[in-house]
């Protein structure tokens, strides 16, 4: 009886550990998402993020436009008519409608450049 007490909790736990791995792992693209948000609050908060759509662009703060790695100054593009500034990811979310600029009313893109 003991033999079987004790295989069967052995069971029990290597299905229990396979089970939390597999949770983790499954887990793992929406925390590494929710960590860069909470990234990008953080650079918010430091006034170093400066967005013009919501949900923020991801693409100024890994680094992938002009601006410093962990920052966006497309808001301030916007505002100062430097739309060549504006990185693409902001573009699609305006075009989208979601601006959030927190200069001007509307956000509003030269219709030259982005037609």
């Amino acid at each position: 009886m003991k033999k079987y007490l004790f295989l069967f909790l052995l069971i029990l736990l290597i299905a229990t550990i396979s089970f939390t791995l597999t949770m983790k792992e499954n887990d793992a693209p929406e925390e590494a998402i929710k960590n860069l948000y909470d990234a990008i609050d953080v650079a918010k908060q430091k006034g170093d993020y400066n967005c013009c759509i919501e949900p923020a662009c991801t693409m100024c703060y890994l680094g992938h436009w002009k601006f410093e790695k962990g920052t966006c100054h497309c808001d301030e593009a916007i505002k100062d008519g430097r739309n060549e500034d504006v990185c693409p990811e902001c573009v699609n979310g305006l075009e989208k409608g979601l601006c959030t600029s927190t200069i001007e009313e509307e956000c509003k893109l030269d219709q030259e450049i982005f037609g």
